[in-house]
């Protein structure tokens, strides 16, 4: 089976250049009018997108493929991201793709496929601080990070974006290292 990056131009990757080949389907077509490599694309809906066009598949095969619900897989084509989605998935999907994991999530979602409390702890240790240091770094309690790092409770979205905005963009380009 061929990935979806196989019959596609890609840079900053190991396979060789291609022809981008124009697809049949319009919506398709309308789309590759708006990028014109895998480089381009910005967001990881449109990188998913971008690849089940290249295998010339439908949403409800994809989910299939990998085992997910069809409504989950278009909730991912249009930029919304559920925990339901998980690593596991995540990681199916980017095999079936043949495409690095981190190419089709957001950062939060990365965020959770890289452990969540066990990333905090290890972006903490690798700052040398302790609890008390990363919560006021990140204008939270010590409590928060202690339940977040134990895996007591999840950081939700609207924490994770909290900690971005304190904790500045060291944060959320470590997790794409």
């Amino acid at each position: 089976m061929f990935s979806a990056l196989d019959k596609w131009e890609v840079v900053n990757y190991s396979l060789p250049q291609r022809n981008v080949p124009f697809p049949t389907n319009s919506e398709a077509q309308v789309f590759y009018r708006m990028y014109h490599s895998y480089a381009d694309i910005p967001n990881p809906w449109d990188r998913l997108r971008w690849c089940r066009y290249g295998l010339d598949l439908l949403q409800k095969e994809v989910a299939a493929m990998v085992g997910m619900e069809e409504w989950l897989y278009q909730d991912l084509e249009s930029g919304i991201f559920h925990r339901s989605f998980t690593p596991e998935l995540a990681d199916k999907l980017a095999a079936l793709y043949g495409i690095p994991v981190e190419d089709i999530l957001d950062d939060y979602t990365l965020f959770l496929h890289r452990g969540g409390g066990d990333f905090l702890r290890r972006y903490r240790e690798a700052k040398g601080w302790n609890r008390q240091q990363l919560a006021d770094h990140a204008k939270v309690s010590r409590t928060s990070i202690r339940c977040w790092e134990s895996g007591q409770k999840t950081i939700s979205q609207k924490c994770f974006c909290h900690l971005v905005e304190n904790l500045g963009s060291d944060f959320p380009s470590m997790l794409r290292m």
